[in-house]
């Protein structure tokens, strides 16, 4: 029987679970590894060497054992926080939805993609498809290129390296463009999108600052083009999320100041 690329991705990803679980229990060696997958030793190996090199996994030579790596303690602890921010955030995006009469979202990232994690939508003849639980790519969105300007150097590098570059319509910026945006993005305080994901769709995005001035989240509009021209995109609607944003920095303790 034929199985599609897909289904060996996912049986991929859910091998690569199990072999997480597995040793979230206790570090295990290579030896242990192999007995319980039933791979071959050039498989296993491979996985293995993609988890340490992402650092959701370490491997101790003195021991010869794997353990979870910090990414996986990052996971643990991005889990609890957004438990509370999406509780903060909730009236917040209520009352950005009262002042734009749009969609409202709060987003944060996985990787090198972005998550629309709570949301605040209207109910209207037209609207757009909700983007709650969705991932898109940073590059073509409103808060990936927020989460962009906020990266150092080297992860700036890594992700132009890594991420594979689509284009989604006609208006999907190169990656020379999107860093020619982010040094504006970071000066002025908040991203647009017009038509980079979607043909028909703007957003606009502000970044929400933490107690250690770390950009792990956004609070973001989404709207049909026709409803909402970029003038109006560049001038309330920006303003509208950059007081939203703010207030929800402030709620995370993030000093005025910084």
């Amino acid at each position: 029987m034929h199985r599609d690329k897909s289904f060996y991705l996912i049986q991929n990803v859910d091998l690569a679970l199990e072999i997480l679980f597995y040793i979230e229990k206790e570090p295990r060696t290579l030896d242990d590894l192999k007995s319980f997958t039933k791979l071959k030793d050039e498989r296993l190996e491979r996985i293995l060497e993609i988890f340490v090199n992402r650092e959701w996994l370490t491997y101790n030579e003195e021991s010869g054992r794997y353990m979870l790596g910090v990414r996986c303690f990052e996971l643990g602890r991005s889990y609890f926080e957004h438990l509370d921010v999406r509780n903060l955030a909730r009236p917040l995006l209520k009352k950005l939805v009262g002042m734009v009469d749009e969609n409202s979202y709060l987003t944060t990232r996985i990787g090198y993609e972005v998550i629309y994690m709570e949301k605040c939508e209207v109910e209207k003849d037209v609207g757009i498809l909700s983007r709650f639980g969705r991932v898109l790519p940073m590059y073509a969105s409103a808060s990936g290129k927020i989460f962009l300007a906020y990266f150092d150097e080297r992860e700036l590098e890594d992700y132009f390296r890594k991420v594979k570059w689509i284009r989604y319509t006609d208006r999907t910026k190169e990656p020379s463009e999107v860093v020619r945006e982010l040094d504006r993005i970071r000066r002025e305080g908040y991203s647009v999108n017009i038509g980079e994901y979607e043909e028909d769709v703007v957003s606009v995005a502000a970044p929400v600052f933490d107690y250690a001035g770390k950009v792990n989240y956004t609070v973001s509009i989404v709207a049909p083009a026709f409803r909402v021209p970029e003038v109006v995109l560049e001038s309330d609607f920006k303003e509208a999320v950059k007081t939203v944003a703010d207030e929800l920095s402030q709620r995370l303790g993030r000093v005025q100041s910084q």
